[in-house]
């Protein structure tokens, strides 16, 4: 059985692309990065995990504030504009969820996206 959620599904793919994109980025050859899909406490909740470097519980606190992992990470490891993960929060509440940063049990970073289910 599927998970339903209510949703504008072009805004969460293009969330979900720029989550991927990000992992992609920083995740080394032969590391996982998981695509997870499943309904939970009455959201649907989808989740990109990664076997990259990871984030530190310090950069997890200020992970959806623009350019924060940016300015910690440049010149360390590949980085983006320092936009992405501050314009992923903004959609997703936008959307009428919510989204959270924390580790993965592959090692690297996870991004958990909390959606409403529909009630059908």
């Amino acid at each position: 059985r599927g998970v339903r959620a209510h949703t504008d599904p072009g805004r969460i793919r293009q969330d979900v692309e720029g989550l991927l994109e990000n992992a992609l980025r920083v995740v080394p050859a032969g590391a996982p990065i998981v695509l997870a899909l499943r309904s939970a406490a009455g959201a649907a909740v989808v989740e990109v995990r990664d076997g990259g470097p990871g984030l530190t519980d310090e950069d997890l606190a200020v992970a959806f504030e623009r350019g924060a992992l940016y300015q910690r990470y440049k010149g360390v490891r590949k980085v983006g504009s320092g936009l992405g993960l501050a314009l992923a929060a903004r959609l997703v509440r936008r959307l009428g969820g919510r989204i959270e940063a924390g580790h993965a049990p592959e090692g690297g970073a996870r991004f958990t996206v909390y959606l409403p289910l529909t009630s059908t």
